[in-house]
């Protein structure tokens, strides 16, 4: 009785018959993000209006523009960060990894950082006035109504900005200062890089994790 009773329970467990569910191997958890390691209060408390806040994203094509960022090679996107309420944000520009489709928005930091795998501060080499000249600007309807332009050209007088040159545009417009200097070349063409603006000329590294 023991060993029939045995086998009933060694049939109940994994099922019998042709339609029986199978027993799959659990999913292994995705590595954790950058903020496991560093609490949003601490990213918080060193950050200044018209920072830079630099993330390296886990997206399809964060890899590709973590290529073109520079030397580095490794951040993928860049925002402005902006007190809105007594809230730390993040203002930037980014699409959809399959459509290309995006524009401008604003996000709490621990959502713009959510899964990132890296981040870095970098305050521009700007004024306070104008550091707060960048943040209104910011906040205007017009340049949040920028479409993302994915066809990455520098060539279109603004109409579409992806993140970096959406970033530079602001600080130039706001400020007469052009934050990112020299140029890069990717693919035969102008751009402007992650590194441009990390490294740009009087850019001060705040603070930098990665994963």
């Amino acid at each position: 009785m023991r060993l029939i009773g045995l086998v009933a329970a060694v049939l109940l467990a994994v099922g019998s018959g042709p339609a029986a569910p199978r027993v799959l191997p659990p999913v292994p958890a995705p590595a954790p993000g950058i903020l496991a390691r560093v609490p949003v209060a601490t990213l918080e408390a060193s950050l200044q209006p018209a920072d830079l806040v630099f993330r390296r994203g886990n997206g399809l094509w964060s890899g590709y523009f973590a290529v073109a960022s520079g030397d580095g090679g490794f951040y993928s996107h860049v925002g402005v960060a902006v007190l809105e309420h007594g809230q730390w944000r993040v203002v930037h520009t980014e699409a959809d990894d399959r459509t290309g489709i995006g524009g401008v928005r604003s996000e709490p930091l621990q959502v713009f950082l959510a899964g990132a795998h890296g981040v870095a501060v970098v305050r521009p080499g700007l004024s306070g006035a104008q550091a707060e000249a960048t943040v209104r600007l910011a906040a205007e309807p017009a340049w949040r109504r920028i479409p993302f332009d994915s066809r990455f050209s520098l060539d279109d007088d603004g109409q579409a900005m992806y993140c970096t040159e959406w970033v530079q545009a602001l600080v130039l417009s706001a400020t007469g200062v052009d934050i990112a200097r020299p140029r890069s070349r990717f693919g035969g063409r102008d751009i402007i890089s992650l590194d441009d603006l990390r490294l740009g000329p009087g850019a001060v590294p705040v603070l930098e994790h990665r994963r």
